[in-house]
């Protein structure tokens, strides 16, 4: 069995990460002064996740994997995500090619690969950010969208970003949103938010562009409930009957 971290796994995390940006000119820098600022935007955009004590989305997911003749080819996929802040997480993600699930329930991890049957188990500390890193670190595992999930999206990217875009309000499965783009050494990213109404993440870009063919990755989010009803037993793992426990494999060197 692969590795729980395995590429298509991984590259189901919105690699904000990666936007490792060098100074770069103004992306709008002749643009009217009327124009939104994009730091803005997404400020807010990070503030109202991080208000929202139970939320759940869904997503639509298209990603490329590039064959060793260059060519791209296109993966679909889709997640559910479910958090209860601080010490709440499930993950529902499945595409083409492989299906799994994830519980936090503030004490411990629990992975399942739905189509093997097989999972494993971690302890991790109490809150959802230190979870995650912790996932990242020891068991480099990332979890889809993983940086919607944290408390402070803004301060993930802005520690890495110093060239910033507005677009223009364009379209998004018919809703307007504010087209933001960003722009880094590694990486590119676009987002799409809403223009009315809370100003929640409705469409992802990342340009893997130093990548060969540079593939990229895209996230339509929609069904967005801020204020989730959440059931008790939804971050509890059901595993099912005759599955096979598996260890995670450890970054070397990690503690």
């Amino acid at each position: 069995m692969r590795n729980y971290s395995e590429r298509r796994w991984i590259a189901a995390g919105l690699a904000v990460i990666l936007l490792v940006a060098t100074p770069l000119a103004a992306l709008a820098q002749d643009a009217p002064s009327s124009e939104p600022s994009p730091e803005k935007l997404l400020r807010e955009m990070s503030e109202e996740l991080k208000s929202a004590k139970n939320f759940s989305f869904h997503a639509e997911i298209n990603f490329d994997d590039v064959l060793i003749s260059g060519q791209k080819l296109q993966y679909a996929g889709a997640v559910d995500v479910t958090v209860r802040r601080p010490n709440g997480l499930y993950v529902d993600y499945r595409d083409d090619v492989s299906a799994k699930r994830f519980w936090y329930d503030g004490k411990a991890g629990t992975l399942l690969d739905v189509v093997q049957a097989k999972y494993s188990q971690a302890d991790l500390p109490g809150e959802i950010d230190a979870a995650m890193d912790q996932l990242q670190k020891r068991y480099d595992l990332t979890l889809p969208l993983a940086n919607l999930i944290s408390s402070d999206l803004f301060e993930m990217i802005d520690e890495h970003v110093l060239a910033w875009g507005y677009i223009g309000v364009h379209d998004v499965e018919g809703a307007p949103a504010h087209h933001l783009a960003i722009t880094g050494q590694n990486a590119d990213l676009q987002v799409w938010i809403q223009k009315d109404g809370r100003p929640v993440p409705l469409k992802f870009v990342v340009t893997y562009k130093n990548s060969p063919s540079a593939p990229q990755y895209e996230a339509v989010l929609m069904d967005w409930d801020l204020e989730a009803k959440v059931a008790a037993n939804t971050f509890a793992s059901a595993l099912p009957e005759g599955a096979q426990k598996i260890e995670f494999l450890v970054v070397e060197g990690s503690k």
